[in-house]
């Protein structure tokens, strides 16, 4: 899996393999954005979230593209809110 940190909320590279977005919340509201690529699968990228989550609020995304652009679609946790979140122990 390579894993690199991201500058922007999107991306706009093409990729062959999927793109998964990291996103991990303070609860002051900041944000650490990674792009995991070559990704085994979902579960890895969620071990690997969860393994530096550390009381973050966690969220987790797929880059999609297509002919209209690219967009993210959420997996897993809030969609830029800390309502309804996971948070690790």
């Amino acid at each position: 899996m390579r894993i690199e940190r991201s500058t922007a909320h999107r991306m706009w590279t093409a990729e062959g393999e999927p793109v998964y977005v990291v996103e991990l919340w303070t609860s002051g509201g900041d944000v650490e954005r990674w792009r995991l690529l070559d990704a085994e699968d979902v579960e890895d990228v969620i071990e690997w979230a969860r393994s530096r989550q550390r009381g973050r609020l966690l969220a987790v995304s797929l880059e999609h593209q297509d002919e209209f652009g690219t967009s993210i679609v959420r997996i897993l946790g809030p969609a830029r809110s800390a309502r309804a979140a996971i948070r690790s122990a």
